[in-house]
């Protein structure tokens, strides 16, 4: 029995080490251009997509999602959302062929990308100017007497969704936002295009 035990302790520690460089990687140069090439790729088959409802209101969903739970992850709710669509198998094949074993190795790059953007847009506009006009913001409501408690309770909580939401957004490690800083302009025109 303490042998079986053992044997499937060490069969778990074998696969999360073989796991943690793949979710560990840093966002080098290479990955980097593999993604944006994959963009140019992923063109055509954006535009098929336009054609249909398959992502719904997920613009909504993503701002939720940052603002609820704390997360901004944009490219992965995408893959999700292909996941059961007829589209996902040449999703899939133009991903790889950039060298990204699965769509969601493909998505988490793309979100690090994202968040290491955003959180260079939010230092160029000073995220601290930006939570103090907030809490100055906030301040001025709660010393509103018009405002009745129920409208102040409601703008508490908008107001913290809205913080929640812009430290996801900016929830990036330093090291992504350097690799990316080269980049910005080469992303911003692939995200416009």
């Amino acid at each position: 029995m303490m042998i079986r035990a053992l044997n499937t302790f060490c069969a778990a520690l074998v696969l999360l080490l073989v796991a943690l460089p793949a979710m560990a990687q840093p966002l080098s140069d290479d990955r980097i251009e593999r993604f944006l090439a994959s963009l140019e790729d992923l063109e055509s088959l954006g535009e098929q997509v336009e054609n249909t409802d398959m992502f719904g209101d997920m613009g909504q969903e993503i701002q939720e999602q940052a603002m609820r739970k704390g997360e901004f992850r944009p490219m992965r709710m995408m893959v999700e959302k292909m996941r059961d669509h007829e589209m996902h198998d040449e999703f899939a094949a133009a991903v790889s062929d950039h060298g990204f074993q699965r769509p969601e190795d493909w998505a988490d790059t793309g979100d690090r990308i994202m968040r290491a953007m955003a959180a260079m847009e939010l230092k160029k506009h000073n995220r601290g100017d930006m939570q103090a006009e907030m809490g100055a913001m906030m301040e001025q409501m709660e010393n509103n007497p018009n405002i009745s408690e129920q409208q102040r309770k409601r703008m508490r909580q908008q107001m913290e969704q809205a913080m929640a939401g812009m430290k996801a957004m900016a929830d990036a490690p330093e090291e992504d936002i350097e690799a990316v800083r080269p980049y910005r302009d080469r992303i911003r025109g692939a995200m416009n295009d």
